[in-house]
């Protein structure tokens, strides 16, 4: 008789599940996960400022869907300085792989962090907001891109 009352209980959470499992495959991923969104904006960051600056933490902030396929995540990354920026420029300028077009446009940028970046030295950490674009693609989803104040309302 028990085995009776547990058989359809068993069925019952059985049904439950796969529905469970059809209903969010049906429905797919509505936005990235929060550990996918880290990675990417970390290896995004590092590869952004290669030789500068190295992410220790990323945080997820905040985050929003524009719509089914954009979603925005509000960062704020902490990342630890390799060197000085006036080092870094200086290894820019002897780097015997880059033309002088690239070194003249590397100066030009390195000009601009000087602007907007505090003084720092090796070892030091500085933290940086960012926004970042992810698309749903068919291979999940992928960041796009940072988000400044002339992209931010992209359709």
């Amino acid at each position: 008789m028990l085995k009776q009352r547990i058989m359809p209980l068993q069925y019952l959470t059985g049904l439950l599940l796969l529905g469970t499992l059809l209903l969010s495959g049906c429905l797919g991923i509505s936005q990235p996960t929060d550990n996918d969104i880290k990675t990417s904006a970390t290896d995004y960051f590092n590869q952004q400022f290669a030789g500068l600056f190295t992410v220790t933490e990323a945080i997820k902030d905040n985050g929003y869907k524009q719509n089914d396929t954009h979603y925005v995540a509000e960062m704020t990354l902490t990342a630890k300085a390799e060197r000085s920026l006036d080092e870094y420029a200086a290894a820019l300028m002897q780097d015997s792989t880059l033309s002088a077009f690239e070194k003249m446009t590397n100066g030009m940028a390195v000009g601009l962090l000087k602007m907007t970046l505090p003084d720092f030295v090796a070892g030091d950490e500085l933290e940086f907001k960012r926004n970042y674009l992810f698309i749903k693609t068919d291979n999940g989803w992928l960041l796009k891109q940072e988000l400044t104040d002339e992209n931010t309302q992209l359709n």
